[in-house]
């Protein structure tokens, strides 16, 4: 519905909300509902610039604390859509890297990325061999938010295939429309770490952006190819379209070398699995 609102300066929301965490729902909801993605379309109306709850608990501390984690979470999310949404052309490892550094400057997050050369120095295998069939080639971001007595810490390790072709095992026409976002998984990691720096959570969260395009060409990888990944691990490719594990299992063991309490891997599912 708030979607429909589009070049409205503010929309006020009256829904049931008489706790903090209904306040919280309505205002979240809202906020998702509004998203809308015009970066490459022209004369399209804005989207609602304000949004605002109406409800008795407005000045209640508890309901602040929830529509402020809400406008976060949403805003996450919306982040997450964009870099999904946008042109591969535009989104390519490096760039994706330069997204990632843009959105944390002025944090207390810090940024590590690993070029080409670094990741062919440090053994990353999985990602130089996805990456090497592409003009544009591979980046490895590290993201860590570490405040002051976390009370633990988790490893987050997103699949960023920033344009999905298969490779030499190329996909058909059809299957390649839709893999501009075979990058979700990078893409949710990084707006994961940025939403737990701007809430403070009293948790080190350390995200790592695997990021690759699997192109075919004259040095793209083969089936047969023999490659070793992070740690030493050794891999025959059959099918270079399975490429996610490989990148994936480079960033799951540089994950896991820093000994996180929890480790989760964020990546959009293998058509092979459907």
């Amino acid at each position: 519905a708030v979607r429909q609102l589009r070049g409205t300066a503010s929309v006020g929301i009256a829904l049931p909300a008489v706790d903090a965490d209904a306040v919280g729902a309505v205002a979240e909801g809202a906020l998702l509902g509004a998203y809308d993605f015009t970066r490459y379309r022209t004369g399209t109306e804005t989207a609602v610039e304000r949004l605002e709850v109406v409800t008795p608990r407005a000045r209640d501390t508890a309901a602040k604390a929830a529509a402020r984690r809400a406008a976060v979470v949403a805003g996450a999310v919306h982040g997450t859509r964009d870099l999904v949404n946008t042109a591969p052309l535009d989104l390519y490892p490096a760039a994706f890297a330069d997204v990632a550094r843009a959105a944390a400057k002025g944090t207390k997050i810090k940024v590590q990325v690993m070029d080409e050369k670094e990741l062919a120095a440090g053994g990353y295998g999985g990602l130089v061999g996805v990456g090497q069939g592409s003009s544009r080639p591979p980046r490895l971001v590290r993201l860590d938010w570490a405040p002051s007595r976390a009370r633990g810490s988790v490893a987050l390790v997103g699949k960023g295939i920033t344009f999905d072709s298969g490779g030499l095992s190329i996909k058909p026409a059809k299957g390649m429309e839709t893999m501009k976002s075979d990058m979700a998984g990078a893409a949710a990691v990084l707006h994961t770490v940025l939403a737990a720096a701007e809430l403070e959570l009293p948790v080190r969260v350390t995200g790592w952006l695997c990021l690759a395009e699997n192109m075919p060409s004259g040095t793209a990888q083969r089936p047969s190819d023999v490659i070793t990944q992070r740690g030493g691990t050794t891999v025959e490719v059959l099918n270079t379209d399975a490429e996610g594990r490989l990148v994936l299992a480079d960033g799951l063991v540089a994950a896991c070398e820093e000994d996180p309490d929890v480790v989760v891997d964020v990546a959009t599912l293998t058509g092979a699995q459907v």
